[in-house]
């Protein structure tokens, strides 16, 4: 069980699903984000209906800030009204009859009306929704749905804030933008966010803690990095082996003519040079590079083979015993770099710290837009 006594959200419950799986988890956050990671069926759906008041568990507490949201031994269950949590989903969920505005305003019914006034202005600056307020519901794409239900689930101020895996519908700049939007509002507001996802790219982005979660149950938990990584070791198939690469997807630009390999790009990222390709200019791909294959400088470096030197910055650093994984961002992509624990003190490595990812050419392996098999690539 875990030690939450001092946590700002303490979850233990026990609760029957259906004759086949039972939920039984104990999982604490703070003023963070938390994720909730595992396949299909493994009940975290589940976790935050009963998290939100949404159902009854068996069993067990929810503590939001001290406060018995659910107390089986003490008979307390607040109902979802009562317990200022917001929730957004894979499904918006917006009120088709009412416009954007109308849509954020409503968790402010009852609100002083120059009150509400104010944290509208607020809430939608923060979402980036302010030029959508006169617009119809109907009319806005699925990553401007996806804001403007943000902004209604904060603007009641919640305690907590729920995401059941919001951006899965989303297509890629949508969802990074998201994501992206996700953490600015974290730190804007320091709200404790739980976030359900079977995304590895989302969990390392977003989460400072994971929880695993296979059959009911919370298997492992910590850092996203390590908790991934060991599940990756243990080979238990939980865990695809392509989620712990860096996996992007991009398009060709061309094939230089006289030059071993050919040009794409990454979708909200850099150029790369890779090996010489089969597909025309404009054909879609992924691209898979292993986090141990990245070499970091803090300066770009001359008289080098590897072909690719990207500008980026630290976003975080884990430790990892004698290893460590740092998470470098450039543009709108997060990459995972594996080193070892001596090069974080000599590069120093520490968030916001500006570095160049070197990566060679026959480190980039590419593959289909569906991730079948090789489309002709020479490494080079």
């Amino acid at each position: 069980m875990t030690d939450s006594s001092h946590h700002v959200l303490d979850v233990r419950l026990v609760h029957r699903i259906h004759a086949g799986l039972n939920l039984d988890v104990g999982l604490a956050i703070d003023r963070e984000i938390g994720i909730v990671f595992g396949p299909s069926g493994a009940g975290k759906t589940t976790l935050l209906r009963l998290i939100a008041g949404l159902a009854r568990p068996d069993s067990g507490h929810v503590r939001l800030d001290g406060e018995p949201l659910f107390d089986a031994s003490n008979r307390i269950h607040r109902p979802l009204r009562r317990r200022r949590i917001g929730m957004i989903f894979q499904d918006d969920r917006l009120f088709p009859h009412l416009s954007v505005a109308a849509n954020v305003r409503f968790g402010l019914k009852g609100w002083p009306r120059e009150q509400a006034d104010a944290r509208l202005a607020e809430v939608v600056a923060l979402c980036g929704v302010e030029h959508l307020m006169g617009r119809s519901t109907e009319s806005l794409s699925g990553g401007e749905r996806q804001r403007v239900g943000l902004a209604r689930a904060l603007a009641p101020r919640p305690r907590l804030l729920l995401c059941d895996e919001p951006v899965s519908a989303l297509d890629s700049d949508s969802r990074q933008a998201m994501v992206r939007r996700l953490m600015d509002v974290q730190r804007t507001l320091a709200i404790p966010i739980l976030y359900v996802t079977h995304s590895v790219a989302e969990a390392v982005a977003l989460g400072s803690r994971l929880f695993l979660m296979e059959r009911g149950r919370i298997i492992a938990s910590g850092p996203p990095l390590d908790v991934l990584s060991s599940a990756r070791r243990a080979g238990d198939g939980t865990i695809p082996i392509e989620g712990v690469l860096n996996v992007f997807p991009a398009r060709v630009l061309d094939h230089p003519p006289g030059q071993p390999g050919s040009r794409i790009r990454l979708d909200n990222g850099p150029e790369l040079i890779v090996g010489a390709l089969d597909p025309p200019a404009g054909s879609r791909l992924l691209v898979q590079v292993r986090a141990d294959d990245i070499l970091l400088a803090r300066h770009p470096v001359e008289g080098l083979s590897a072909r690719n030197q990207l500008a980026g910055v630290v976003e975080r650093v884990v430790p990892r015993g004698p290893e460590a994984e740092a998470v470098i961002r450039t543009g709108g992509l997060a990459w995972i770099v594996s080193l070892v624990e001596p090069a974080v003190a000599q590069l120093g490595l520490a968030p916001g710290a500006a570095v160049h990812l070197i990566i060679k050419a026959r480190s980039c392996h590419v593959l289909p837009a569906d991730g079948s098999r090789s489309p002709g690539t020479n490494p080079s």
